[in-house]
């Protein structure tokens, strides 16, 4: 990054569109050639945040992605809601915005995003038509973390915030997990959107810890006894299993029309590992009859 690393990114503003929880959800035209798509990203992350892995995705697809609640251009709820099922009621305020169909939404999310797409076409049978979810968070009942007990919350809480730059929130990424197995140029592009500008010239996490440490409380209700009559045809992507529960299992045992495809050498971040590979696959699977 240049000197001028703490000056404002040049972006197009989303577009704001009221949530069901109140305040706002920002929708990110983000762009791209082919029919259109949605793209929900993971807990921490915002829709701007996976630029090489949009790049591939945007040579197929014309690509429209919500920030979550907190997360990114968007509000945190008036309400006090981050339960995932109502982060679910948000994705459909967007696909009645975009006039999409039941039976017509073709997409793909990345880990909460994954699990609230699914949450979705539960609250709406039959919404989506294809989908390609990386490692969706969804539990089996009765094991999910009682409230207030998924371990998650306490590291959100204790989440440094603040950076004097980029570049030094670049540094302090790349050297430590879970970062430092990403590409390089996949988390350049997360840490340059993935902060806001401060009126003192430093940055700042847009995503709050206290609202990911919300978020992440939210997720109990994310379980896989929700989906069971989804008819999608759905392609999981699932890496190494790194103690956080099978990330993509549940929900696979429930979807009656899916495949899972396993990557080995990836981690939870796998869309920020291998970019270009994942994007692939999530076109073949939105492509295929």
């Amino acid at each position: 990054m240049n000197a001028r690393e703490n000056e404002p990114v040049n972006i197009q503003e989303p577009e704001l569109l009221d949530s069901a929880g109140g305040g706002q959800i920002a929708l990110h035209e983000l762009g791209g050639s082919g029919p259109p798509i949605l793209f929900v990203h993971a807990t921490g992350f915002n829709s701007r945040t996976y630029g090489p892995f949009m790049s591939e995705v945007k040579k197929s697809f014309s690509v429209w992605a919500p920030d979550l609640r907190a997360h990114g251009w968007s509000t945190s709820p008036t309400n006090g809601d981050y339960e995932w099922t109502s982060l679910a009621e948000d994705l459909l305020v967007v696909v009645d915005h975009l006039g999409i169909k039941v039976g017509e939404l073709d997409c793909i999310g990345h880990s909460i995003g994954a699990a609230t797409l699914l949450l979705a076409d539960a609250a709406r049978p039959g919404l989506i038509r294809r989908m390609y979810g990386y490692e969706p968070v969804m539990w089996r009942p009765g094991e999910a973390f009682p409230p207030g007990d998924n371990p998650l919350i306490a590291g959100a809480q204790k989440r440094r915030e603040v950076f004097s730059s980029r570049s030094e929130a670049l540094t302090r990424f790349a050297s430590r997990p879970p970062f430092s197995t990403c590409r390089a140029d996949a988390l350049y592009s997360y840490v340059e959107n993935v902060f806001e500008d401060l009126d003192d010239g430093t940055v700042r996490l847009r995503c709050r810890g206290v609202d990911e440490a919300k978020v992440y409380n939210g997720e109990r209700v994310s379980t896989n006894d929700r989906i069971t009559s989804c008819l999608a045809k759905v392609v999981i992507g699932k890496g190494i299993d790194q103690g956080f529960g099978n990330l993509g299992t549940p929900a696979a045992e429930s979807l009656r029309n899916s495949k899972t495809v396993i990557y080995e050498d990836l981690t939870h971040f796998g869309p920020l590992e291998a970019p270009k590979r994942l994007a692939l696959d999530a076109v073949s699977a939105l492509k295929a009859d």
